[in-house]
């Protein structure tokens, strides 16, 4: 049987404490793994959501993604959920969340998603 071991990385913001911990049974297994690493709340902090940002909205757009048969001819492949304006980074056939699921042959293309997170804090006594 195989030993698990594990690598940890901290995330390379000036003092931040966050770490990362990545199981791993080979050397090999670590070969894609970069060895820098920035915590989400560094890398994308405007995405981060806390005490004084405590709500975010984002869109996804259903883009049609089309192929090329072995004819030459170009052929539907699908519709596919991802950043409005950007067909090429559409890969997700369905989304899903928290209280949602969104399946995409079910809409047209042009349809847009509207997914928002808010954060209530309880009211805190005077």
């Amino acid at each position: 049987m195989s030993r698990r071991r594990t690598y940890t990385r901290t995330c390379t913001t000036h003092g931040c404490r966050e770490t990362s911990h990545i199981e791993y049974t080979a050397r090999r297994d670590l070969e894609g793994v970069s060895k820098t690493w920035t915590c989400r709340k560094h890398d994308k902090p405007d995405e981060y959501l806390s005490p004084t940002n405590r709500e975010q909205t984002t869109a996804l757009e259903l883009h049609a993604k089309w192929r090329t048969n072995m004819h030459g001819e170009r052929v539907p492949s699908g519709d596919y959920w991802g950043p409005e304006g950007d067909p090429e980074k559409a890969h997700h056939g369905i989304v899903s969340g928290p209280g949602f699921w969104a399946e995409a042959k079910r809409f047209p293309p042009g349809t847009r998603l509207i997914v928002t997170a808010r954060i209530e804090l309880p009211d805190t006594p005077a």
